[in-house]
């Protein structure tokens, strides 16, 4: 048996950790990461060990060597380019004649590699993947299987809302070599995103083993300080290469312990390291070689590399010092904060929680940084669901869409074009300006089309062929919401909400500003069109049959934003007939309600500020939701178009027996309206996305069929839905999810797992779906009657707190 040890990473996420360090480099307890690796394999007889390298190679290949000081023969890889882990091992096809390991460099773990080998073989796999569990599996694959062990679904770093298992992908793999077959040559290839998938499809034997034991992947700061202290726990099987005077006092060579010392375990000190009387080192502290600490200073659950300098009356608390530090005296470091190698803090200065300074900076004497020095700082993320709210000029300011825009720009291939739009408000022109500003920097291109809704800039993106656009607008106080809001919508080429891996990249570069600025004669140009709602209400006048609409005269009552009159004004010169038309920043139901009585209205409209639209009836009740899909559904069928239309999974249960036997095919998605619009095709507007083409395609309906919208709304099956919610922590959605998953595996009841679990009995539908943002699940039961919906909500709501659950407490 060979291995393979993946070493190849940047580590960007340990920044600054890893910006002169290989990410296999970084030290645990005072040891980098990849000898414990080395460690693992000789224990298990494996020797003959290949390195796939390629972010500062030659600081592994100058540490390790040839691999004969630690009993091993290594035999390095170098990629010229990034690979991917697939592409990786491929590169190192002249080494692996045999059956070999993958495992990465910069992971930690004690698992009985000869447990997961035997396995492997006992299945005759092609490829075995080690598995763990964790408690929350959001950044990690997710991967189930099924009874005999073969991989049957997995999902790389899901939502909540995807998860359907507490079970990951730990990078560990028992492969055959004639694995590389499947892996093309001097391509980026991902075990994760390209290999399995091919594997699966192929049905080739691809196992999962669920190993026992310790495993962390290192992936950000957090886990690298937990990662130590479970070390000093005795949580994981390694060597730790020190002397223990003391139960959890960890000792290298060359150190002395005054009598002085106020000294609390679990604790690790470095060779050669100085600590001077009344100083203080408590527990979970983990110093390198070299370091000085002098009288009166503290350091608590903090973590110092090699070669630091702490003078007198310092507090340092659960923070990282990289090499070579010289802290001045007084100082104070809080929680979470890195203090990069070589950098100088002066006397009497405050490094306050979650700072990052970068390698060789300079603090000035009484200083207080609560900023990242010149580099992003950790945050958390920015976007929820391709959107960016927060209050205007507090949270949301001028500054930060400036810097957010650069960093979106840096991504984005020099002359690309983004398409931006806004609202009335005149923070809304401010904000649009401060983005162009960022944009321009970075040299990507605008194109203003000044005021416009979200369907007209949606639109606009897709027309002009830009690269992608943004959205501003400032949303009134009211009931729902005590303060204004400003929403930032942001979008890609294809007009649609961003990708999870987008937002990802884009926060990134944002927290981290690891972007290179574009020379000033390559600055982005801005222009205007003009023509934005004019060429939507051409695109719109192709799709509806508005000389049908104007025959049948209808009395409409519409509400709407000043922001959005002039759009109404248009549609409505579109639709003919009776239009009352008010305008109201602060939605009132009942004034559309009396002006529906009044006139005798056919449809009441209400434009909601948040981009929705409400339905009103003749007799002035409001359209519920379960009614909007199938009318929609049973429109386009009308029209005879052939089209695919994305419907979320928790949309009624009806919408399949609307359109068959019609050309309109629905596909189920996830929630996001990214999602559904992916599996739209056939139409030039998805109703979701563009509010008066929705609307438009009803009173087409209306105006073909000579029916009333109560009439049409009657002749919808009836369904009902009610809805419970369940808290939960974070923690625990992954351990939840896979023993509802597992209880619905062994039930008799037809189940998706596309957004959560969906389960189909005789009764009704359930779908359980962990709420993407709250520490919930929510509980969705559809039923031809309420009392049936109520019951099964109920039962299954009950059912995540039975004895098996996480949640039982």
């Amino acid at each position: 048996m060979k291995a393979v040890i993946m070493a190849g990473g940047k580590g960007t996420r340990l920044r600054p950790l890893t910006l002169g360090t290989p990410k296999p480099m970084v030290p645990l307890l005072n040891r980098p990461c990849m000898e414990y690796i080395i460690e693992l394999l000789k224990r298990y007889d494996i020797h003959q060990i290949a390195v796939t390298v390629q972010y500062l190679p030659d600081v592994i290949r100058n540490h390790f060597g040839d691999g004969s000081k630690y009993g091993v023969q290594l035999h390095y890889f170098e990629e010229d380019a990034p690979l991917g882990t697939a592409g990786s091992i491929k590169n190192a096809e002249s080494f692996l004649n045999e059956s070999f390991i993958v495992i990465s460099g910069d992971a930690l773990t004690d698992f009985n590699l000869r447990q997961a080998i035997h396995y492997h073989k006992e299945k005759q796999a092609i490829a075995t993947m080690v598995l763990t569990q964790v408690s929350l599996p959001l950044e990690y694959g997710v991967v189930m299987t099924d009874e005999e062990g073969r991989v049957s679904r997995f999902l790389e770093k899901p939502s909540y809302g995807e998860i359907f298992s507490d079970t990951v992908n730990t990078g560990i793999y028992v492969l055959e070599p004639e694995i590389l077959d499947w892996i093309p040559e001097r391509e980026s290839y991902d075990f994760s995103l390209h290999l399995f998938p091919r594997l699966l499809q192929e049905q080739q034997r691809l196992y999962g083993y669920t190993a026992s034991g310790y495993w962390s992947d290192i992936g950000n700061l957090q886990q690298y300080r937990q990662t130590q202290f479970d070390m000093l726990d005795r949580r994981v099987d390694v060597h730790i290469q020190a002397a223990e005077p003391m139960p959890g006092l960890f000792v290298e060579s060359g150190v002395r312990l005054p009598s002085r010392i106020r000294l609390s375990g679990p604790a690790y000190i470095g060779s050669d390291s100085i600590l001077h009387p009344s100083c203080s080192i408590g527990p979970y502290t983990i110093l390198g070689s070299g370091n000085i600490v002098f009288p009166h200073s503290s350091l608590t659950r903090s973590i110092l590399w090699n070669g630091n300098r702490v003078a007198k009356h310092c507090d340092i608390e659960d923070a990282i010092l990289l090499h070579r530090t010289n802290i001045g005296s007084d100082v104070h470091i809080q929680e979470g904060a890195v203090i990069g190698s070589g950098c100088t803090i002066g006397d009497k200065s405050h490094i306050r929680s979650q700072v990052k300074l970068w390698p060789n900076k300079e603090v000035e004497a009484h200083s207080i940084v609560n900023a990242t020095l010149i580099w992003g700082n950790a945050a958390a993320s920015l976007f929820k669901g391709s959107k960016i709210c927060g209050s205007p000029n507090s949270e949301l300011t001028p500054e930060f869409i400036g810097k957010l825009a650069c960093a979106y720009g840096s991504i984005l291939n020099r002359e690309s074009s983004i398409v931006l739009a806004a609202s009335s408000h005149p923070f809304d022109t401010i904000m649009k300006n401060a983005c162009a500003a960022g944009l321009q920097s970075q040299g990507i291109h605008i194109i203003d089309i000044g005021d416009a809704p979200l369907e007209c800039l949606r639109h606009a993106v897709t027309t002009l062929k830009a690269d992608g656009g943004i959205h501003f607008k400032v949303l009134s106080a009211n009931e729902d919401a005590k303060f204004e809001q400003m929403v930032m919508s942001w979008m890609d080429a294809r007009g649609m909400p961003f990708a999870k891996g987008l937002e990802r990249k884009i926060e990134n570069a944002y927290f981290q500003e690891d972007f290179a600025r574009t020379p000033i004669e390559y600055m982005g140009r801005r222009r205007s069109d003009e023509h934005a709602i004019t060429s939507y209400f051409t695109t719109l006048s192709k799709a509806i049959d508005f000389n049908l609409i104007q025959s049948a005269s209808f009395k409409l009552i519409v509400q709407s934003s000043g922001a959005e009159a002039a759009l109404v004004q248009q549609w409505s010169s579109l639709t003919g007939g009776i239009l009352l038309h008010t305008q109201s920043d602060v939605p009132s139901p009942a004034a559309v309600i009396e002006h529906i009585r009044n006139v005798q209205a056919d449809m009441g409209i209400m434009l909601t500020e948040d981009e929705g639209f409400r339905i009103y009836m003749s007799d002035g009740t409001s359209m519920h939701h379960n009614h909007l899909l199938p009318l929609l559904l049973q429109a386009l069928v009308q029209t005879g178009v052939n089209a695919s239309i994305g419907v979320p999974i928790s949309a009624p249960v009806t919408a399949e027996q609307i359109v068959s036997r019609s050309g309109v095919r629905v596909v189920r998605t996830q929630e996001p309206l990214r999602s559904q619009m992916e599996a739209t095709s056939g139409i030039a507007l998805l109703p979701a996305a563009h509010r008066l083409y929705a609307i438009s395609l009803i009173l087409q309906l209306m105006a073909d069929t000579g029916q009333s919208l109560n009439g049409l709304v009657a002749d919808i099956p009836a369904l009902h839905t009610a809805i419970e919610e369940v808290t939960c922590p974070r923690s625990d959605k992954g351990s939840v999810m896979r023993e509802m998953t597992e209880w619905v595996r062994q039930s008799s009841y037809r189940a998706e797992f596309l957004d959560g679990i969906k389960i189909e009995t005789p009764e009704g539908s359930i779908l359980i779906q962990p709420d993407q943002e709250e520490p919930l699940f929510r509980v969705i039961s559809q039923a031809d009657s309420m009392t049936k919906a109520r019951i099964l909500a109920h039962e299954y709501a009950g059912r995540l707190t039975q004895t098996q659950s996480p949640l039982r407490k």
